[in-house]
């Protein structure tokens, strides 16, 4: 029989066991602290993606109720510029009745065309004051210009078809005829008969 014998450690070796597990100890620790950043950084990585994407649902809500909005206020104004059409074909009925036409008829047709009109207001719907007012094209077409000395220069002498808006935002401009001073008229062909002519 062999005797065992037990193989004792030198100090030396038993030192560097202990730097060795010290060292694996102190890799352990960094590996803990470089985990515990790489947590912390995903953390803030998803709190960031989490705040985009509230932030991109709140865009998205916001954008599709304007449209929603929008879709509304284009089906609306729609609807009502086709009652304009009535108000306009009444008015001119309204005009045009032969007064051999009994008094209940023109009655009843003006009491239409009031009710329409008073529905009209109660929408927001206002006619355009254009007649003796200056012409201004974000309200007015001009159809034709009227040599006039009795009006100045640019005011509205004529409404052929009423105008309307809805607060600031025009429905329909009012169709107009608007003075142009003969004075005006007389100076532009002085001008054109003073350019030089050029020879054929």
């Amino acid at each position: 029989m062999k005797s065992e014998e037990k193989e004792e450690s030198s100090p030396e070796q038993s030192s560097s066991a202990n730097e060795d597990i010290a060292e694996k100890e102190i890799d352990d620790s960094r590996s803990d602290h470089e985990l515990i950043e790489e947590l912390a950084r995903e953390k803030e990585q998803f709190r960031s993606q989490a705040q985009r994407a509230q932030a991109d649902l709140v865009n998205y809500r916001n954008r599709a109720f304007q449209e929603i909005e929008e879709s509304r206020r284009i089906v609306r104004f729609e609807v009502i510029s086709k009652f304009l059409n009535v108000v306009d074909d009444l008015e001119r009925a309204i005009g045009n009745i032969p007064s051999d036409m009994d008094e209940s008829w023109y009655e009843g047709i003006t009491l239409v065309l009031r009710s329409l009109e008073n529905s009209l207001t109660l929408e927001g719907v206002e006619k355009i004051d254009a007649l003796g007012e200056t012409f201004n094209p974000h309200l007015h077409e001009a159809l034709m210009h009227e040599e006039r000395s009795d009006a100045e220069d640019g005011v509205v002498v004529d409404v052929i078809q009423a105008g309307y808006k809805i607060r600031d935002r025009v429905l329909r401009p009012a169709r107009v005829v608007v003075a142009q001073s003969t004075q005006r008229q007389t100076k532009e062909i002085d001008e054109k008969l003073d350019e030089p002519q050029e020879e054929e």
